[in-house]
């Protein structure tokens, strides 16, 4: 059986549940692990590299879009403000002030705000303002830190966003693990009281597979159209307790036979 002939069958056909449970483990281990890599990469790879295309690459933005600026003697100057949104994490740069003050905070969104003096990080949201312990820049920026410094931690930049995607997935699977662990409470007892005989192991497994369905609807729906993935995600529970019981069913039917 094919990988992808797993991933339809997860999705599609109860009926096939018998044969994809008794695959060998490593399996199921390597279809959980591609599955919340392929999650990894709609919500966070796509995204995030259209983004850095957009402003073409980290070096042209260190470089090009931010204006020259200097850390010296405590107090960073930059020649103009600068300002970028990525994704709603608003990036706020304007050393004409020592710090950056509430009402230059212009719209919703999570602020890093720097200032002369200090970073202010904040989350503005439909005026309610909540704010971490302001940053003094004396204890995160060296003495002549610029932009050419900047184009130097790009690889560390990099580095960052591979540690993430991977806390992300295991973040996937931690969410969807306890998701099927919840539903194999349920679909054991159907187990048990059918007399199927599954192990507690293939139970879980069946309840994981369930949930392909919703999640990749809920994820893609989420990263591409922006549709409300509590909604979706009610949808894929649905899906999931209809291919639950389904499932047993048809298994239950063939250990008949």
């Amino acid at each position: 059986m094919t990988f992808s002939e797993q991933i339809v069958y997860a999705m599609f056909k109860p009926a096939k549940y018998k044969e994809i449970i008794n695959l060998k483990k490593r399996r199921a281990v390597l279809f959980i692990v591609v599955l919340m890599l392929v999650l990894g990469l709609v919500r966070f790879v796509i995204p995030t590299a259209s983004l850095i295309t957009g402003f073409g690459g980290f070096e042209t933005l260190f470089t090009k879009r931010i204006a020259p600026l200097e850390f010296s003697q405590g107090k960073l100057d930059i020649e103009k403000p600068f300002v970028m949104n990525f994704q709603g994490a608003i990036v706020l740069i304007d050393t004409s002030v020592e710090t950056i003050t509430d009402d230059m905070l212009e719209r919703n969104g999570i602020y890093f705000a720097i200032g002369s003096k200090d970073m202010r990080v904040v989350v503005v949201a439909d005026k309610p303002i909540y704010e971490l312990a302001p940053i003094s820049l004396n204890e995160i920026l060296p003495e002549g830190f610029d932009n050419d410094m900047m184009v130097e931690i790009i690889p560390g930049i990099y580095l960052y966003m591979v540690i993430y995607l991977l806390i992300l997935c295991v973040g996937f699977f931690i969410k969807y693990g306890f998701f099927a662990l919840v539903l194999s409470i349920t679909a054991n007892g159907m187990n048990k009281m059918m007399e199927i005989g599954l192990s507690y192991g293939q139970v879980f497994m069946i309840c994981f597979y369930s949930q392909t369905f919703g999640i990749i609807l809920s994820n893609f729906a989420t990263a591409l159209i922006g549709m409300s993935s509590m909604f979706v995600s009610l949808i894929g529970v649905f899906v999931a307790i209809h291919m639950i019981s389904a499932s047993m069913l048809h298994i239950k039917g063939i250990n008949q036979v």
